[in-house]
């Protein structure tokens, strides 16, 4: 159960560049074969980044996190012009050398360049920003298709000093018509851009959590010491992608529809391994290497590469990283593919470690320097061999309930147990249906997760938990993440 004070706010960081003409071409323009004359056009761009329109979402909360100045700024930026009627490449600008003129009460921060020249026509118009990768494509549509393999390589991205690669949505800017203006008045085109990262947040609201039974009396404490990311992505569509899905068949791609908002009704973002996201997640191997810290694969060299997080309380108080969209069909929303959080932990009974002693009877153990390499728990209670567990479990009134029994192995830090959590980008509020777009991580949002309870002991086996397990299901740690573009709900009063 989930209880939320519910709040809601806005981060708008905008960043404004005044882009006019630059010296600096990628290709020639193709359309014409010859120099532009002098009935050129002056054309100025202006970019604002963290882009915050509103799309399909949970609820929201009035909190929020100012971002850093790296998640917002724009280093540099390139402009693809594309004929708007035979979708050929026409010309190339890039924005380099940007400098900063000052910021408004808002938080506007505006930077300018020199003027460009470009003929007349009418145009689609494309950016990046924050990369030197140029997208060397002849035709419109093979441009759209163009997919990063190269600069988050890596999945998880940690440091994002040079600033957080954008792109601007593809059907925001079409049609655009540029003509020549008296003077040197220059057209002036509005881009808006958006990061292709998401972010992750992630803390806990305490060191320790303390397990009680039904009558609210204290048997375990529970230590979150560790996390890591899994199923994160490496490749991306350099412009976001949409599609209205009722099946897993992949759409013919169309400008207009597919590079915009996400429809209401069966609206999915679409990541570059999408359609290879089959509904039997058992049989994916991550054989292409997809994803880093693939979750079929957590016994693997570089598997479990742990991340330290202090209680809110301390500094820093949230952990945060970065990672690509990562988005399923309906169906395949399952723990082999959707990116998630594994969490490790210390168990630690509170004085209730039980003995079969000769007489074959229960006698607790007081000294804990006897505990056992292994524990074996039911019922709120903890035994220190497989025998003893059996007695407890046949003098119990249910002892169906003998299902629940778990075992944990001590480690040099103490007995080890495992929680995963699985994103949730929307939450249909209906844990026995899988919601479009329930779980996923979408570019250019802010996941942010804190722990403020553990109702239950964790898995003994990270590796237990099976890669075709749906992502709705049981959980003892539910988080709530807001699904809007770097924008926090407040947390702090969720009860798990």
């Amino acid at each position: 159960m989930i209880h939320l004070n519910k709040s809601v706010f806005l981060l708008i960081i905008a960043v404004t560049a005044f882009c006019s003409c630059s010296q600096s071409e990628d290709f020639t323009a193709q359309e014409s074969g010859k120099e532009l004359g002098s009935d050129n056009c002056n054309i100025v761009f202006r970019l604002q980044s963290n882009y915050s329109a509103i799309t399909r979402s949970a609820e929201d909360s009035y909190s929020h996190v100012q971002g850093t100045a790296s998640e917002y700024k724009v280093n540099n930026a390139r402009v693809y012009l594309y004929n708007n009627q035979s979708k050929l490449f026409a010309k190339s600008f890039l924005l380099a050398n940007l400098t900063h003129v000052g910021s408004d009460a808002n938080g506007n921060i505006t930077y300018e360049s020199d003027k460009f020249s470009v003929a007349p026509g009418v145009y689609d118009i494309f950016v990046t920003a924050n990369t030197d990768r140029v997208i060397n494509k002849t035709n419109e549509d093979d441009f759209l298709a163009d997919i990063d393999s190269v600069t988050y390589i890596q999945g998880q991205i940690v440091d994002i000093s040079n600033g957080i690669v954008m792109s601007n949505r593809a059907s925001a800017n079409v049609q655009v018509t540029i003509t020549k203006k008296d003077g040197e008045e220059p057209n002036v085109v509005n881009i808006t851009l958006e990061r292709v990262l998401a972010r992750l947040d992630i803390a806990k609201s305490a060191e320790q959590f303390e397990m009680t039974d039904k009558n609210g009396a204290k048997y375990a404490t529970v230590t979150l010491d560790g996390f890591y990311i899994v199923n994160q992505p490496k490749y991306y569509y350099s412009y976001r992608h949409t599609a209205v899905l009722t099946s897993l068949d992949e759409p013919q791609w169309n400008i207009n529809t597919n590079f915009g908002n996400v429809a209401d009704v069966n609206g999915y973002v679409v990541d570059p391994y999408f359609f290879k996201k089959a509904i039997d997640a058992s049989a994916f191997t991550n054989a292409d290497k997809y994803y880093e810290n693939a979750f079929v694969d957590l016994n693997g060299p570089n598997a479990a590469k742990w991340t330290s997080f202090n209680a809110v309380s301390s500094t820093p108080n949230y952990k945060t990283s970065y990672c690509l969209e990562n988005c399923m069909y309906a169906p395949a929303q399952k723990n082999g593919y959707s990116t998630g959080v594994v969490f490790k932990a210390i168990i630690e009974p509170n004085n209730n470690v039980y003995h079969l002693n000769s007489s074959n009877t229960l006698e607790l153990i007081t000294d804990k320097t006897k505990y056992p390499e292994v524990l074996y728990y039911f019922e709120y209670k903890f035994y220190d061999s497989a025998d003893a567990l059996k007695v407890a479990v046949a003098a119990s009134s249910s002892p169906t309930s003998a299902l629940q029994a778990k075992k944990f192995e001590k480690t040099d830090d103490g007995y080890r147990c495992y929680y995963n959590y699985w994103i949730r980008h929307l939450d249909n509020n209906n844990p026995t249906i899988m919601g479009v777009m329930e779980f996923g991580v979408i570019r250019n949002n802010l996941y942010r997760m804190l722990i403020t309870n553990v109702s239950d002991l964790g898995g003994e086996d990270m590796n237990a938990f099976t890669p075709d397990t749906p992502d709705e299901g049981e959980a003892y740690m539910n988080v709530v993440l807001n699904v809007k573009p770097w924008i926090v709900r407040d947390l702090t009063n969720i009860v798990l």
